[in-house]
């Protein structure tokens, strides 16, 4: 034999045992169970796509993706691992125009992959949660977006969080407020995008060494950054007043028409907040972008993110299509979950309730007709599979790993045509007729 290898998790990745996986499932069904009550329906797509589908083929592409080695050295195709699921999205868009009647709302769940660094709640593989609308231009469906976000957020267990609004059309302004070059304005913006991160000091700094920003320029730009109101309607009504130009007027009308929608979807106007310095996706959103941020651990970041990004399945070759959407990192939602002690990882969310155990190897097959009986009834059970051959020791099993139930398959009540229940709550142990058996057991498991 050769030498061993020592296994070692790599960087960035992770292994779920059962308490944490079972939560992990469970709490996958309640993102999945409030987007198709928002009338979302499911897309898959593969986790391997060209590579020039994931780059759009710009050869400048900045994202670290994972490229798939090539086995086979005859085929022709550069492969890779998707990084996100909004590309294979708009791929799909292009690929079958005549089959998704528009809008089409999907949600698609899945990991991904980005060759980053990993720290704190940021993984290298991690899994996410995505909706999307393609095909309307309507602020309703950016509104509807919100309010998923908001309901997802709430289902998970999060209490004290806010969702940060801002509008691409309405930054578009800043550069005849200020008077800079309009070509400018992403780098001004990933400068200003920093100020929750390292402080207004250090920003200014920074915008400092841009040669088209004079301290005067740039005193105005932190100033209306910073402004303050009582309300959102009043935050964007002074806002308003100082970038009132032919460049914002559209942004302002559609924020304003935002806000009824909210209203009558029924996000609280306390969980939202206008906020000019929420900066995302610079070459990629065209419109509204929205994060969900935690205030009890702003550390993590945003956990659920989005916007509009009309026009992105143009450059796969397909036609103009306008979209809104927004993603879930359910990675770092766990994690924050974990952080803030909202789940109790020490309990398994789906765990078996009921053990079948048969002290006497002769009766193992009435045994396995019973533990069947009962999952054909819709009822968790297992059936002993250790190596521990008395009664005590399969007992001591079943306590050991939290079971509420054992069925006892022992000669004499099969005989009767029935079996001891042992319900270690109560310290119980009762005689049932196992036709009886799915029905007391549910009456009990209520209990």
């Amino acid at each position: 034999m050769g030498k061993k290898i020592k296994p070692i998790l790599p960087s960035g990745f992770n292994d779920y045992l059962p308490p944490k996986a079972s939560w992990r499932f469970e709490l996958l069904k309640t993102i999945k169970n409030q987007f198709e009550n928002f009338g979302f329906l499911p897309l898959e797509t593969p986790a391997i796509e060209q590579e020039k589908t994931l780059t759009g083929g710009d050869k400048n592409f900045k994202k670290e993706i994972f490229r798939i080695k090539k086995s086979n050295q005859e085929t022709k195709e550069e492969l890779a691992l998707r990084f996100d699921l909004t590309v294979p999205l708009a791929r799909v868009m292009t690929l079958y125009p005549n089959d998704l009647p528009l809008p089409f709302k999907r949600y698609s769940i899945g990991n991904v992959w980005r060759g980053e660094k990993a720290q704190g709640g940021r993984f290298r593989e991690f899994l996410q949660c995505d909706v999307d609308i393609v095909g309307s231009e309507s602020v309703i469906s950016d509104a509807e977006i919100i309010a998923l976000m908001y309901q997802v957020t709430l289902a998970l267990g999060f209490q004290n969080f806010l969702i940060k609004i801002n509008s691409r059309e309405i930054l578009n302004a800043l550069p005849f407020y200020l008077d800079f070059p309009s070509q400018n304005l992403d780098e001004v913006l990933r400068i200003v995008d920093k100020l929750d991160k390292i402080g207004e000091r250090r920003v200014k700094s920074e915008l400092e060494k841009l040669s088209y920003l004079n301290r005067e320029k740039i005193k105005k730009l932190i100033t209306l950054f910073n402004l303050k109101a009582k309300d959102n309607v009043e935050l964007i009504n002074l806002v308003q007043a100082k970038l009132s130009n032919e460049y914002s007027q559209v942004g302002f009308k559609k924020l304003k028409l935002l806000i009824g929608y909210l209203d009558a979807f029924g996000v609280p106007s306390d969980k939202w907040v206008f906020d000019l310095a929420t900066v995302r996706g610079l070459s990629y959103y065209t419109g509204f972008v929205f994060e969900v941020v935690l205030l009890d651990l702003v550390e993590v970041g945003s956990i659920f993110s989005g916007g509009r990004y009309d026009g992105l399945s143009e450059k796969l070759g397909g036609n103009f299509l306008p979209a809104v959407g927004a993603s879930l990192g359910f990675d770092r939602a766990f994690y924050a979950l974990e952080k803030l002690g909202i789940i109790e990882t020490t309990k398994i969310a789906q765990e078996p309730k009921v053990m079948v155990i048969y002290p006497e190897e002769k009766n193992v097959l009435e045994a396995i007709k019973i533990v069947q009986l009962l999952r054909n009834n819709e009822i968790s059970a297992n059936i002993y599979l250790g190596k521990e051959k008395t009664l005590r020791g399969q007992l001591a099993y079943c306590l050991k790993n939290n079971y509420q139930v054992a069925i006892i398959v022992g000669e004499e009540e099969i005989q009767k045509k029935k079996v001891a229940v042992k319900i270690f709550k109560s310290y119980q142990q009762i005689n049932v007729k196992i036709e009886d058996l799915p029905l007391v057991l549910k009456k009990e498991l209520k209990s």
